[in-house]
């Protein structure tokens, strides 16, 4: 724990000042301000929440560690040019970014809830430093780390793995902060500093005792926390489900709380649909969440008009720039644009890993997340695997899904309702109970887009690969908010006659249910309980490895089972599926069944 903390504390210097100086650059390009009402002119954004510089220096953080990895290792060297870089941003800044500094940790020593954000820094370390490791990370997570860590991005690496043509931002991100040439261990703490941030962010439900009402994103919160138990005793791993998983929640909380506070600058919704173009190069299930994008570009045209079309391309520039890395290093790793997915064939390169077993791989995705191990189950109609599937996901995750259909009824009844209200009174008295009238309340408009996108992206999940691992996230948002709205709607019903205390009730009960998941988790944590931990971090799974030699170089494969860990390099779970394209593996790897 002890190292993990150690390592949170660089974590936050270093992308609290990229953060800094990428946001405040941002926000002084004219294409990035809003024309003022009154005089006409630009008005330059002022950051609201402080978090969303660290978010922004995640994010360049770990821009910065692909486009390193395209041309070497990422490690000690990377780590010096990156504080060079924050070097060059604090003399820059240093005046404001130090008042800054203060001014926060004024409001969190001044705040009641001050030992809350300090407690919570020593649970998620704790957490992060053992637990339950992902059986992925042991199966490619951290090779694909250790091959970044030490080599980059490597031609055809999908060749000696199929998985490790797999490519999440994350594994950069993990291997930028992993240390492994300092102290020969690898760390792997950044899935645990992401839920740290979110848990920080899901304190804010605090406000509901001063605010007396709810807010739509309290809701989301309050799935938040429980994702956050679901997920404390495995966070140890680096794995691409749980990174996503806190992101999605972040952006919708933090964009719920910008429309709870009508803020009118488009710049925030910009920055956050950057944060979703980032958020689908960890994760390609995330794509639907680009489709936020609709209300910064609205926005735009409504006030720049004819002058919105810089700021609109600039925006794309912006993404493209976010994601054209990510895509770079899918080429390099496996031939494909987006590997395992055939339909976009553009390069003929010699370490591209064969169309046909591109395809398989996809299909075995497919037919794993439904349930199945059988490729041959791909082309099984939605009427017949999807039951089996529904059997499977506990009745926690069946109850919420039953929930989201109802919910999707709901969202089309409130667009038909927001279309033609307009011209039907009667229709508008009918269908009134989906428009809420508070200073508070998101307005139909924007709670429709919110919604759209997050069905969206759950329907694209369901029909693509819906592993409930990851994916119960996208059952538990659009229940959050769908029925929150429904909730608010009912409160403000019955708001003014409730006692004062109510609002105190509901937060003692809230933290009696967080005490009691905190005890179990207690419960669950003492057969794992090893005091070396408070000091050090878990290592990766070690298993019994066979090896071979291929050009003088020894590769490793487990002698049961798949899994190799990270210690013995470079593994695969198979024996010789791949041929050497040079004498050295800088040289890359291409397949033996090449086309």
């Amino acid at each position: 724990m002890f190292k993990v903390l150690l390592i949170w504390i660089y974590v936050f210097i270093t992308t609290y000042i990229l953060g800094y100086g990428t946001l405040e650059f941002l926000t002084g390009l004219s294409v990035m301000q809003r024309k003022s009402a009154s005089s006409g002119k630009l008005q330059k954004y002022n950051i609201r929440f402080f978090e969303s510089y660290i978010f922004a220096g995640l994010i360049f953080a770990n821009i910065y560690a692909e486009i390193w990895s395209i041309f070497g290792g990422v490690g000690v060297h990377a780590n010096l040019v990156m504080l060079l870089f924050c070097g060059v941003i604090v003399y820059h800044y240093h005046s404001d970014m130090f008042d800054g500094i203060g001014l926060c940790a004024h409001k969190v020593v001044a705040s009641k809830f001050a030992l809350v954000y300090i407690l919570l820094i020593f649970v998620m370390a704790y957490g992060t430093s053992h637990g339950i490791m992902h059986y992925d990370s042991d199966l490619y997570h951290a090779q694909a780390i250790e091959w970044i860590e030490k080599y980059g991005v490597v031609k055809g690496l999908g060749n000696l793995h199929l998985r490790l043509g797999y490519n999440s931002a994350s594994f950069a991100l993990t291997a930028l902060y992993s240390f492994h040439s300092v102290n020969g261990q690898s760390y792997h703490v950044m899935t645990g500093f992401f839920a740290l941030l979110l848990a920080w962010q899901c304190v804010d439900i605090k406000h509901l005792v001063r605010r007396k009402n709810p807010v739509l994103s309290d809701f989301v919160r309050l799935a938040a926390i429980y994702y956050l138990f679901t997920i404390y005793d495995e966070m140890v791993a680096p794995a691409s489900d749980y990174f996503i998983g806190c992101l999605l929640f972040y952006i919708i909380i933090h964009w719920l709380d910008l429309l709870v506070l009508h803020e009118k600058n488009y710049a925030p919704f910009v920055f956050l649909t950057f944060a979703a173009v980032y958020t689908t190069t960890v994760k390609l299930s995330a794509a639907m969440l680009m489709l936020l994008a609709i209300k910064p570009i609205v926005q735009l045209v409504r006030t720049r008009k004819k002058d919105s079309v810089v700021p609109i391309l600039f925006s794309v520039a912006m993404s493209l720039m976010i994601s054209i890395p990510f895509f770079i290093r899918n080429v390099i790793l496996s031939g494909w644009l987006i590997y395992p997915f055939t339909s976009i064939d553009l390069f003929n390169v010699p370490w591209k890993v064969p169309k046909g077993q591109a395809a398989y791989d996809a299909k075995e995705i497919m037919v794993y997340g439904r349930g199945y191990t059988d490729v041959l189950q791909y082309d099984m109609p939605f009427s017949q695997w999807f039951p089996n599937w529904f059997s499977q996901i506990g009745n926690l995750n069946k109850m919420f899904l039953i929930l989201d259909v109802a919910a999707v009824i709901i969202f089309i009844a409130s667009v038909l309702y927001l279309v033609i209200s307009d011209k039907n009174a009667k229709a508008k008295k009918t269908f009134g109970v989906f428009h809420l009238s508070h200073r508070r309340v998101v307005s139909l408009a924007d709670f429709l887009l919110v919604d759209g996108v997050l069905i969206a992206s759950m329907i694209y999940w369901l029909l693509s690969s819906p592993l409930i691992r990851y994916g119960s996230v996208y059952l538990w948002i659009v229940a959050a908010v769908v029925y929150g709205r429904i909730f608010i709607l009912l409160f403000t019903k019955v708001r003014q006659s409730l006692a004062p205390w109510f609002y105190g009730a509901v937060m003692a009960a809230l933290l009696l249910v967080i005490v009691i998941k905190g005890s179990i988790c207690v419960i669950e944590e003492a057969p794992r309980f090893n005091p070396v931990y408070f000091f050090e971090q878990q290592d990766y799974g070690e298993y019994e490895v066979a090896e071979y030699e291929v050009n003088g170089i020894t590769f490793y494969y487990p002698v049961e089972g798949d899994r190799v860990g990270y210690a013995p390099f470079p593994s695969a779970p198979t024996k010789e599926t791949f041929v050497m394209l040079g004498d050295s593996i800088r040289d890359g790897f291409g397949s033996i069944y090449a086309e």
